[in-house]
């Protein structure tokens, strides 16, 4: 009791309430003829008219409540569900009535808000079958809606005192515009009515909530409103007002002189009110924008450059023809609108009458015909059909385009395109004979290239053979001039013997004859040969030859003969191209899935400019840059394989040659 009496002051809610609330409220709730009262924010029902009094209850020490049949009572459930409401919610209970019997009713609550929007209150009605349409009932009947929103406000401002009221119908898409559509004020002055900026203004203060009252102060919350200074003006209230699609049509207002005591009252008499205020302004809404339609229909009907008819869809008859339609047709307007549809239209009058009563059901209609214009003139035309409600009457609008140049332009696009078909078809046999001839001129080079490089390479062989004889001591001593002149043949023989090779599996790379024969073998061991064959070319240049494995052996599968063709060239070029010092390789193991091995030398180095361009282009570079090295670098790539290149002038390189210990892995490329 302490908690009530501190909310008002000293005063019990009830008195505090009751007090201001009768003289509003229960003129409002007395017009009512179903059962209605209002409950304050405890649950107590403070106001009710005469039909409400069989269902309440009054236990001894106890205020008039709302209780259902087995005693719980009915604020209870009220109160749980407010929080939902949007703005207001039916509610079904069994109620015991004062004769003693139990019945089902249906209850509709329009919860009340205070400062803060906490519940301070709700309006029951208690509705039978009868009933139902409550909220559609308007209060006042002023025979247009905005006569009706007029009278309104006069009783919303006589019932509350306020000093103006009136309603602001929001712009859609336009936040920050509205206007004035209906007004009343206690001394005959009128609030202006038209467009006006609601920023800065109580209208534009609601940020998502249905009501908002300024109970005192008004004009120093917002001092720059003239309105407000001139009219001596304290006091502001107003509500949301939403359609049935919970989309914002205006705001219901009321301002006065005097502070707001009485919140609760205020809140419950503005949510009664708006519920009519909703419907009346809904319909004025949609007369405007019936309205408006019609106008602009009519601007489009009659400015339109296609042509249309207005069609009765029972007798086919046509109802109007714009301006278009009278020109295509070549006929006065009052001439087509004597005629039957059936008349302008080629196609048979029952496929014509078909089109049409599909089009009577609801459904767009398009479909291609012929028109017949006046002095016996064909036209192809498309035409759209469909409903359309014009002064109030349902009939057919028929918009007619004329396709005749189209037509005939894609007849001659066809002929022009069976045309074309046949010089293409005509010009692909000649392509196919003529890339025939050139497959068999290339594989005949491609033969004689292959034997010319396997000629000139056999040649080679004989050359170098023959000098490596000549420089062992085998066919006899040799001067000091002759055993460098022979090592001087021995050497550009090694030379061009790699070149032929480089080409020869060049020619097999473009040709894709990388065919894979993959075996398991010792991958150390396989570099170890290479060495081998290789250290006579090494100890003629006084190079030094080191090699280190991690471990041994390393197996491998991969294909064999592509593996040591790549080491073969990777060494011959480091020993190549190496004037003193030697040539390191190392052989390792990377992770489970991966292997590699480093040829590094103490050569002269490559520029980074140069090591960019290694592996592109032609297979010959220029001296200290290696040769094979494309071929050799497509040649890993079919073994799932990579080759990385780290050198600096001067400082020697390193070509390091990565492969999967299997060429099954799924991601050999991945180190």
């Amino acid at each position: 009791m302490a908690d009530k009496e501190a909310r008002t002051g000293g005063v019990s809610a009830t008195d505090a309430t009751a007090s201001v609330v009768r003289p509003t409220l229960q003129v409002l709730l007395d017009a009512v003829v179903v059962p209605a009262l209002f409950c304050a924010a405890d649950g107590e029902a403070i106001m009710h008219n005469a039909p409400a009094v069989p269902l309440l209850t009054h236990r001894p020490g106890t205020p008039a409540r709302l209780h259902v049949h087995d005693g719980t009572d009915l604020w209870t459930v009220i109160s749980a569900r407010a929080d939902d409401a949007r703005p207001f919610f039916d509610l079904r209970a069994k109620m015991r009535i004062a004769d003693g019997q139990v019945s089902d009713i249906t209850f509709f609550i329009v919860p009340t808000r205070g400062a803060g929007g906490l519940l301070s209150g709700a309006l029951v009605l208690a509705l039978d079958a009868l009933a139902t349409r409550v909220r559609g009932l308007a209060a006042i009947d002023a025979g247009s809606p905005s006569g009706g929103l007029s009278a309104m406000m006069q009783r919303l401002g006589e019932i509350t005192g306020a000093t103006h009221t009136y309603i602001v119908e929001s712009e859609r898409g336009f936040g920050a515009e509205a206007r004035v559509i209906a007004s009343w004020s206690a001394d005959g002055s009128a609030i202006p009515i038209g467009p006006f900026d609601v920023r800065g203004t109580p209208s534009d203060s609601f940020n998502g909530r249905r009501f908002v009252c300024i109970p005192d102060k008004l004009r120093e919350t917002y001092p720059d409103d003239p309105h407000f200074r001139e009219n001596d003006c304290n006091a502001y209230a107003g509500v949301v007002l939403l359609d049935p699609n919970r989309e914002q049509i205006g705001i219901m207002g009321a301002l006065w002189r005097d502070p707001i005591r009485d919140i609760p009252g205020i809140s419950a008499v503005f949510t009664i009110t708006a519920v009519w205020a909703v419907r009346l302004l809904g319909d004025l809404l949609a007369q405007r924008e019936l309205k408006e339609s019609e106008q602009r229909y009519a601007a489009v009907f009659e400015g339109s450059a296609v042509p249309i008819l207005l069609i009765d869809p029972d007798t086919t008859q046509i109802v109007d023809a714009n301006p278009s339609a009278c020109e295509f047709y070549g006929r006065r307007r009052d001439d087509l609108m004597t005629m039957s549809v059936l008349q302008t239209d080629a196609l048979s009058a029952e496929m014509v009458r078909a089109e049409l009563a599909r089009a009577a059901d609801g459904m767009r209609v398009h479909f291609a015909s012929k028109q017949l214009l006046s002095e016996g003139r064909l036209r192809d035309v498309e035409i759209n059909v469909g409903p359309i409600t014009v002064g109030g009457r349902q009939v057919l609008y028929s918009m007619i385009h004329d396709i005749t140049d189209r037509k005939r332009m894609e007849s001659e696009l066809e002929r022009a395109k069976r045309n074309l078909e046949l010089i293409v078809g005509q010009r692909t046999e000649d392509l196919l004979r003529t890339n025939a001839e050139l497959q068999q001129a290339s594989t005949a080079r491609d033969m004689v290239f292959a034997s010319l490089a396997r000629e000139m390479r056999t040649s080679l062989q004989t050359i170098t053979g023959f000098s490596d004889v000549l420089l062992s001591g085998m066919a006899g001593e040799l001067t000091e001039e002759m055993h460098r002149q022979v090592e001087m043949i021995a050497q550009a023989g090694r030379q061009l013997s790699g070149f032929a090779s480089t080409l020869l599996e060049s020619r097999r790379s473009e040709a894709g004859a990388e065919a894979i024969e993959p075996e398991h073998f010792d991958l150390v061991g396989l570099v170890e040969s290479v060495l081998f064959g290789l250290g006579s070319f090494a100890d003629e240049k006084k190079l030094t030859l080191q090699f280190a494995a991690d471990e041994r052996p390393i197996d491998v599968f991969t294909d064999r003969f592509m593996c040591q063709q790549i080491l073969l060239n990777l060494l011959s070029n480091a020993i190549r191209y190496t004037d003193r010092g030697g040539v390191t390789v190392t052989v390792s193991r990377i992770g489970d899935q991966h292997c590699s091995v480093a040829v590094a030398d103490t050569g002269p180095g490559i520029s980074q400019n140069r090591v960019e361009t290694l592996f592109q282009g032609p297979e010959v570079h220029a001296p200290a840059a290696g040769i094979g090295l494309p071929a050799s670098l497509r040649t890993a790539g079919v073994l799932h394989g990579t080759i990385d290149v780290q050198s600096a002038l001067g400082t020697g390189s390193v070509f390091t040659l990565v492969l999967p210990l299997s060429i099954t892995d799924d991601s050999p490329n991945e180190v």
